[in-house]
């Protein structure tokens, strides 16, 4: 497929909703309103190939809480390249009739495709290798994670919540050929095993939405602990510090803005260890592309909703976006400001009978390559 019919087909993604359906139940004040959505996904991307599965998400709003009471949400998808992924997400305002807001996630991923290009900012990069397979290997990788947070101290419309986090994960790995990258230059961790954290931080949030937000700001930092003692085969801290702001424009157009900042420091296997190059940072580069010790990166949208369609049930809307950031290595230039990777990229969003649901296509561009991405939610 050539590249521009590509781009058409996450256009198309993005644009079209193979079939959907909502039922809302009203419960009176007790049990508030529940909005279920269920949709049968398909697309391209650049990662994973052709692809399909079903989305399914269920959000309890109840008018004591915000942004709702409990969110639950299942995604099962596979793709031509073997790709396989169970995820499921469930988000709740109490514990133990307390409010303390607690997410559950599970995830099981089978990747045939999974990528090592080397450790640094400056791992080379053939597109003949690529294409040839030498960066892949097979990866799975199964992940229970459950995080807890209370808000202490609330300004307005704005809080400040610290958080408990606990994460218990399995990673396997084969190579894909013995002239692999994977093999030549065995990255930390190259036996896979088990990681098991225990983390805390904090999280400040005056956004005027969790999933649309228009104006407002969320800064959240955390630092996290493996050690053998609680199970793991390697021992390592790793934590980041991630700053998020909006600013509406004129004609309704939306400033988004992230900042992030990554280390890992010990005993850290590959697949933990900061990394750029995918639908969440630096879109443009191939999956995964830098990873190091550290990572900084810096992303920029404009969106917009432009039109909506059945009193506002659905709306389609589209964002241009810059990336840049790094990762630094023992052996990368130390300088910070020196050695950036840039991107650029655009995309396109549909709202789909809850304004909490929104599915994005991107395409994204760098001096490597082009990735076509596609998601639920925007990308922060």
């Amino acid at each position: 497929m050539n590249k521009f019919g590509r781009i058409l087909l996450v256009l198309i993604f993005t644009f079209c909703l193979v079939r959907s359906g909502i039922g809302q139940i009203n419960e009176g004040d007790l049990y508030g309103e529940t909005a279920q959505t269920i949709l049968p996904i398909a697309g391209y991307t650049s990662d994973y190939g052709l692809f399909g599965g079903l989305l399914y998400q269920r959000i309890n709003y109840r008018d004591d809480f915000y942004p709702f009471y409990s969110n639950l949400q299942a995604d099962f998808n596979g793709s031509t390249r073997g790709r396989w992924i169970v995820g499921v997400d469930y988000e709740r305002a109490t514990l133990f009739d307390r409010k303390i807001r607690n997410l559950t996630v599970f995830e099981y991923e089978r990747e045939p495709q999974s990528t090592y290009f080397g450790v640094g900012n400056n791992s080379p990069f053939s597109p003949e290798a690529f294409d040839d397979g030498e960066y892949f290997l097979l990866k799975s990788h199964v992940e229970f994670n459950f995080d807890a947070r209370k808000t202490f101290k609330e300004f307005g419309n704005s809080a400040v919540d610290g958080v408990l986090r606990l994460k218990g994960s399995y990673t396997s790995t084969s190579d894909r050929g013995r002239d692999t990258q994977f093999i030549l230059n065995p990255p930390p961790g190259i036996e896979g095993g088990w990681v098991n954290k225990l983390g805390t931080g904090l999280i400040y949030d005056s956004r005027d939405s969790e999933f649309s937000p228009r104006m407002g700001v969320r800064f959240e930092t955390g630092a996290n602990i493996s050690s053998t003692l609680m199970g793991s085969d390697y021992s390592f801290t790793d934590g980041f510090a991630d700053l998020r702001g909006y600013v509406p424009l004129l004609w309704d157009f939306i400033l988004a803005q992230r900042v992030e900042y990554s280390f890992s420091n010990g005993d850290v296997p590959f697949w933990e260890m900061p990394k750029i190059g995918n639908q969440r940072s630096l879109r443009g580069y191939a999956l995964n592309r830098f990873i190091g010790d550290q990572s900084v990166v810096y992303m920029a949208e404009v969106r917009k909703w432009f039109l909506s369609v059945l009193d506002d049930e659905i709306r389609f809307g589209g964002h241009f976006f810059s990336d840049m950031g790094r990762v630094f290595s023992n052996d990368d230039n130390p300088r910070f400001f020196d050695d950036w990777k840039t991107t650029w990229g655009i995309g396109g969003a549909v709202s789909a009978f809850s304004p909490d649901l929104i599915v994005r296509g991107e395409v994204g561009f760098s001096d490597e390559d082009y990735r076509i991405y596609a998601g639920v939610g925007f990308a922060f």
